[in-house]
């Protein structure tokens, strides 16, 4: 195998493959990337057997073959190398790396290589089963929903971003049991109905670092996979099985308290108050008046700290206990100069949402005083 291409357009594919291919063993097939030089395209392919990857770049192709190299190896190479075009030839079992003029610079590569016979099959998926969606908006609803996910919780299907069509809206809600992420949002492409999903989220995130955020992707559900695809790049990942809990029974309803005010004045708060704020249990402290509210924290041994706010609220007067940490997010995630806290009791879930109201909302648990 013998081709010449851009360094750039090289690494930036490695560098998405190597999210997909495993590391934990430099010996494993599935910590290679697949490369196949043939019709001046290099087809790349990365997977970790839960989820793949597959991309084509133009290059000249001077001998056409395969091969596979440790992807994360690879990827740090060309990090590391003057970004000039290249000549990438495999033989013998290794795999040589060098400038494709002589003078741009002065290097050689050599990484040993295992033979592409060896390399798993990838899933794929009819194009007919692909339906259109817009970045923008697909991503905005990954960010407000991904940082709610659980980590690590033993109910496995709290650990990913539950996604279903209802009422001809996508859906998408992400929860750990002491916050809630839920965005019902409207799109102008027709979505045809799926199987409700459970996606992990860190395949949420690389599809966010591999899109521009322009334009539109395209989307497939299958039976325990989801695909996407992404100019000239195919992705997948295997779905998480489990039943998900039924958001709509823990969004509280008929709330009796409300208050509106500026987000980037809680947001602020939240960060200073937070400093002197006790590392283990994070509690801080926001006590409702008429028209204000005062953001504190505990008595530390590095001292104390308190913030009078104003709002819009003319509820009873009441104290609630948050984790900042379980706080920060929602605030930081709510896209708007105003938001609203709706409540009944200081103990019990409470609602924030945009003000005015939009297509998302989020559910946080006080603290237990």
């Amino acid at each position: 195998m013998k081709f010449r291409c851009s360094g750039n357009a090289l690494r930036q594919e490695i560098d998405y493959a190597n999210n997909f291919s495993s590391s934990k063993n430099s010996l494993s097939i599935i910590s290679n990337v697949l490369l196949e030089a043939s019709n001046d395209m290099l087809t790349i392919k990365a997977s970790d057997n839960n989820m793949g990857f597959t991309s084509s770049i133009p290059v000249s192709v001077t001998i056409p073959g395969s091969t596979t190299v440790f992807c994360e190896k690879l990827s740090a190479v060309l990090k590391n190398i003057p970004d000039v075009d290249l000549e990438i030839t495999e033989e013998n079992g290794v795999l040589n790396i060098s400038p494709a003029d002589n003078g741009s610079a002065d290097f050689t590569i050599n990484i040993k290589t295992i033979d592409a016979s060896k390399f798993p099959e990838l899933e794929s998926m009819d194009d007919d089963s692909f339906f259109s969606i817009t970045q923008r908006d697909y991503f905005d609803m990954i960010d407000k929903t991904s940082f709610a996910v659980a980590d690590n919780d033993s109910r496995h299907f709290l650990t990913g971003v539950y996604m279903e069509k209802k009422d001809d809206k996508l859906v998408m809600v992400a929860t750990d049991g002491k916050k809630l992420a839920c965005v019902r949002r409207q799109f102008e492409q027709d979505i045809p109905d799926f199987q409700p999903s459970i996606i992990p989220v860190r395949f949420l995130n690389l599809i966010k670092s591999i899109g521009s955020g322009e334009g539109v992707f395209s989307i497939a559900i299958s039976e325990g996979r989801m695909f996407v695809k992404i100019e000239s790049r195919l992705i997948y990942s295997s779905l998480i099985t489990g039943n998900y809990p039924n958001y709509e029974k823990v969004i509280p309803k008929n709330l009796e308290h409300s208050l509106v005010m500026k987000t980037e004045d809680l947001e602020k708060a939240i960060t200073l108050i937070s400093i002197l704020a006790e590392n283990n249990s994070k509690r801080i402290f926001i006590t409702l008046h008429a028209n204000e509210l005062t953001v504190s924290g505990e008595n530390t041994e590095f001292g104390d700290s308190k913030q009078d706010l104003p709002c819009d609220y003319n509820g009873p007067e009441n104290t609630i206990s948050f984790n900042f940490a379980v706080l920060q997010n929602p605030i930081k995630k709510m896209g708007s100069e105003m938001f609203r806290l709706m409540y009944t009791s200081p103990l019990n879930a409470m609602v924030f949402l945009p003000e005015p109201e939009k297509d998302y909302l989020f559910v946080l648990m006080p603290m237990q005083v």
